[in-house]
């Protein structure tokens, strides 16, 4: 539903979907995208969405100093990167004023947020990336569907991505086109290695079977970077991949490295898309934890128990719980090709695991959590309190439900020693954060 209002509004902050947050006259919160804090702007007609009110920019009448022309032709129209239009010193003031307005409003927790640590070269960082198919005029494209979510934006050439996977993909639209058949391919994932050069390339299909063989042995034959082809199989249209994963030739795995830790990656493998601010998180980790070779270690959500195998040499021993088989299978193949043997795996939810670990075992030294954007379980929280464990690190990929769950272990004798944000995603309004914890 469109409102019809023109005004002048001042943008204060900036919402966790990077829009610009103000207030009309009548004091109702309005976002507008593309604003940034300190700005005014005359807004255009009003539209709720789900509850909020949403305006477009008609014109900027106060632009903020650090305001800049967007590096991408298709920026405002893609919606991947919410960001660009800030230069990188206000990218930074965002995303920890982000972590700092969530610590207070949500968490009531007067603590002052470290600076956000920024990415020396921003660009062309993605080790990942899924793309849709899009079929127009018999021509098949590559791309991501645009900010409202309807119109198919090319991105062939996107500037988060290497010039060699963006070469693969145009020369990837030919060739699907060629086959006369794109709308047999829904999406395509790539990721490379950041290590080695070389290119993991699956098709996703709704079809049980993968119906263009020629195609996937030329890709073969003519990409001696692309090592590893498969298949993916995708029943609900609402997930990004299927569990169905079906190998069509090269290597099943790709070997990929965060600093020093070598790791081997299935197609189904998590793995965080920034390889260099991953070695900038994960040593935020190590420095926080201060391990001496003493301490029993837990790492729950541990996904392909990078966090965990990147401490390990410095801990007795490190157990690694995840739910998802696939990427515990992954972490137990890794630990063994690196030779550690003080790190185990375990597959299993953290809340159902943990309450019984700490009643038949002595508390670990360290417990380090990794949710998910909706943050940890209050069973889990529970246990963690009640087991008493001297120190907690939590990594956190969503602002708000790290306050949520901070104010409780503050209220329950843990101290929040510092906070500190790290910039895994350039351009983009999303940020990771470090935070210890210990037992008062």
């Amino acid at each position: 539903m469109s409102i019809e209002k023109r005004e002048t509004v001042h943008i204060t902050g900036v919402s966790h979907q990077g829009e610009g947050v103000g207030r009309l006259a009548d004091g109702r919160v309005v976002f507008v995208p593309g604003a940034l804090p300190e700005e005014d702007v005359i807004i255009g007609d009003l539209a709720k969405e789900k509850k909020r009110l949403v305006a477009p920019i008609e014109e900027i009448t106060l632009a903020h100093p650090e305001r800049v022309v967007p590096a991408c032709p298709v920026y405002h129209a893609c919606g991947g990167c919410q960001l660009q239009h800030a230069a990188p010193a206000l990218q930074e003031e965002i995303k920890t004023r982000r972590v700092q307005d969530a610590c207070e409003r949500i968490g009531h927790l007067d603590l002052t947020v470290l600076p956000t640590l920024m990415m020396a070269d921003p660009w062309r960082y993605r080790n990942k990336g899924i793309f849709h198919v899009n079929e127009a005029g018999g021509e098949a494209r590559l791309g991501f569907y645009g900010a409202a979510g309807h119109a198919f934006v090319p991105a062939t050439d996107c500037l988060l991505f290497s010039q060699a996977v963006n070469n693969l993909l145009k020369d990837l639209e030919k060739r699907i086109t060629a086959t006369g058949r794109a709308g047999h391919i829904r999406k395509v994932m790539v990721r490379q290695s950041f290590a080695t050069g070389e290119i993991m390339l699956a098709f996703i299909t709704e079809d049980q079977a993968f119906r263009l063989p020629k195609l996937a042995d030329s890709l073969l034959a003519d990409y001696p970077n692309l090592t590893s082809l498969w298949h993916n199989v995708l029943t609900n249209p609402r997930l990004a991949t299927g569990r169905a994963w079906h190998h069509l030739g090269g290597q099943r795995s790709l070997s990929d490295c965060i600093g020093d830790l070598q790791v081997h990656l299935s197609p189904a493998s998590f793995f965080q898309v920034n390889n260099r601010q991953a070695k900038v998180l994960y040593d935020q980790i190590r420095h926080r934890a201060a391990l001496t070779g003493r301490e029993t270690v837990l790492d729950l959500y541990g996904g392909i128990g990078t966090i965990g195998l990147y401490l390990a040499r410095d801990a007795k021993s490190v157990i690694g719980v995840e739910s998802i088989g696939d990427a515990t299978r992954d972490a137990r193949d890794n630990a063994r090709q690196l030779g550690i043997s003080n790190a185990s795996f375990v597959t299993a939810k953290a809340e159902t695991w943990l309450p019984r670990q700490v009643k038949d075992h002595p508390a670990p030294d360290l417990i380090i959590v990794d949710p998910p954007r909706k943050g940890l379980h209050d069973r889990l929280i529970d246990t963690l309190i009640t087991s008493k464990t001297p120190t907690i690190i939590y990594v956190s990929c969503n602002p708000a439900t790290l306050a949520r769950d901070l104010k409780t272990f503050h209220k329950n004798g843990y101290q929040i020693h510092d906070i500190q944000p790290v910039d895994l995603f350039p351009q983009t309004a999303h940020v990771e954060t470090v935070v210890l914890l210990q037992k008062k």
